[in-house]
């Protein structure tokens, strides 16, 4: 059955990247709002930095990429992105982020069954180990990448390639049915987007009003620790898994007659 027909349901990453994930509420006639909390920037100067020193030290490296943002802000780089990476290894956490790369006309050697720092981890302890680590991603985030590669000796270089902040641009229509209690639930596909949402509400009570689905355990992690009430934590880390959750969760409140 499905139970996200007519539920209006918010959308919080970029702008550009609602337009594209409205598509999949379409599939369960839900209705998307969009309340884009994300901005991202491309750092260059970073980025150029990086691909030279990657030149230098090409052979027996891989090259990382964490996000579909990452690869994005690499390519904004590049006029041949596939021919530039055409002789590295290319390891991709997650299935968004390798078909990201893929839809750049490159192949993904290496991509965890589990999308996150430390599923890669687990992946690479059964694999021979590069001589050199490339990792292209956000300039905030975690560290247990790097701390396993030095920790093995291998030779690591962090590259910031693009930079999140929070959306400015104000959205009274929103927030007003926000407190009408007509938005339904919220999508949240990453720590950085939770906070950004808490922050754009500015009062914890209304941003728990609606049903709170977050993209993975550690996305529910740090939703917690901002005050969000998470119900809904998606099985794999996509957003159609999130839907899919939210589907199987408001069957259930059907059933309990809530």
């Amino acid at each position: 059955m499905n139970y996200l027909s007519g539920k209006h349901i918010l959308l919080t990453r970029t702008a550009k990247q609602n337009i594209a994930t409205a598509p999949l509420l379409s599939d369960y006639k839900a209705i998307p709002v969009h309340f884009p909390c994300l901005d991202i920037t491309y750092l260059k100067a970073s980025i150029d930095s990086g691909l030279k020193k990657l030149e230098q030290k090409h052979t027996h490296a891989d090259v990382i990429f964490s996000s579909s943002n990452g690869v994005l802000a690499v390519a904004s780089c590049l006029d041949n992105f596939a021919g530039t990476f055409k002789k590295i290894r290319l390891v991709a956490v997650g299935r968004k982020t390798a078909d990201a790369l893929i839809n750049l006309g490159c192949s993904v050697e290496i991509i965890p069954d589990e999308a996150s720092q430390e599923g890669l981890i687990q992946t690479y302890k059964t694999k021979m180990l590069p001589k050199h680590v490339y990792f292209f991603r956000a300039e905030e985030g975690s560290d247990v990448l790097e701390n396993y590669f030095k920790s093995e000796q291998v030779d690591f270089t962090f590259i910031p390639a693009y930079r999140s902040r929070c959306n400015p641009k104000q959205f009274p229509e929103v927030i007003s049915q926000m407190n009408k209690q007509s938005i339904d639930a919220v999508l949240l596909g990453s720590a950085k987007t939770a906070a950004f949402y808490v922050q754009k509400i500015g009062n914890i009570t209304v941003a728990n009003q609606p049903t709170v689905a977050v993209m993975s355990q550690h996305v529910a992690e740090a939703a917690d620790k901002l005050g969000l009430d998470v119900q809904v934590i998606a099985k794999k880390p996509s957003f159609k898994a999130m839907l899919d959750g939210l589907n199987q969760y408001f069957t259930e409140q059907h059933k309990k007659g809530t």
